[in-house]
């Protein structure tokens, strides 16, 4: 049962890594990327599925990149991932992993279990050469508050070379900063060619603003600029939420119909506390 496992992880790497090398050439999505490693992975993990210990033990092997890898994801997505034994191990892999995909997997564990200072561990990996290890650091700078890395998120947000995706995640995580740069940087993409920063660019601008004003530039920018004046053009900012983890049914999950589905809470989104919070917005 062992061999049919590794060959399914195989087989899934394999494929993953073709998806993210084609998004990357053809300017096309990474989503459907994570659903094949979750189809096929999951299929691996029905015949085979490995202990607590085991996963411990393979995030530690030092000698098999994919065991270091299933084992961080394994670990991380336990009630017991955030323990400090284990978020000591993320941030050592966010510095020191060679491979990308592992580090990229260890980014997301401490985004997930890390604290606001972990963002600025994070923050570098913005500009790694390999994308996956990207979009996961803008994803997990979504998740960890710290105002020192606002200028690094703008700056992959502005950056035209980069994947949409990529972008679009750094768009949501600005969505948490009422800086007058971020407003700015916000409505400086709001004609992006890809309607996806758009639109992240337009949720984030209302989290901040209470306003909305569409897709216009320009409306957005009249409105602040008298607004301005006064000091008041984050009054009405609305609570940020980071987006947990929601998914549609994969195709093993599906034909497994009796495995267990789980997700994030809502009541985990928050990215700081203040005394008085802004008030949530209406239909998240």
């Amino acid at each position: 049962m062992r061999v049919l496992k590794t060959t399914s992880l195989l087989t899934a790497m394999a494929m993953w890594s073709g998806c993210i090398a084609a998004a990357s050439l053809m300017g096309g999505s990474l989503g459907g990327c994570e659903t094949i490693g979750q189809d096929l992975g999951g299929l691996g993990d029905a015949f085979d599925p490995t202990s607590p210990s085991e996963a411990a033990r393979d995030m530690f092997d030092q000698y098999d990149a994919d065991k270091r890898r299933l084992g961080t994801v394994q670990i991380s997505g336990a009630p017991f991932g955030g323990s400090e034994v284990y978020v000591k191990q993320y941030r050592d892999m966010v510095n020191n992993e060679r491979d990308p995909i592992v580090k990229a997997t260890a980014i997301r564990a401490l985004g997930k279990h890390g604290q606001p200072d972990d963002a600025l561990r994070i923050a570098p990996h913005l500009a790694h050469e390999t994308v996956q290890v990207r979009w996961d650091a803008a994803k997990a700078l979504q998740r960890l508050h710290n105002p020192a890395v606002v200028a690094d998120l703008l700056k992959t947000l502005r950056n035209e070379s980069e994947l949409a995706d990529v972008r679009m995640a750094a768009a949501v995580g600005l969505g948490q900063y009422p800086e007058d740069r971020v407003f700015q940087g916000l409505v400086g993409v709001l004609n992006a060619r890809e309607l996806a920063i758009n639109t992240a660019a337009h949720r984030s601008l209302k989290l901040l603003t209470g306003k909305d004003f569409g897709l216009e530039a320009a409306d957005w920018l009249g409105w602040y600029n008298q607004t301005i004046i006064a000091g008041d053009a984050f009054a009405g900012r609305l609570e940020y939420r980071y987006p947990t983890y929601q998914r549609d049914e994969t195709v093993w999950e599906k034909i497994a119909f009796w495995s267990e589905k789980t997700y994030e809470p809502e009541t985990e989104q928050r990215t700081y506390q203040t005394e008085t919070q802004p008030a949530a917005e209406g239909s998240r």
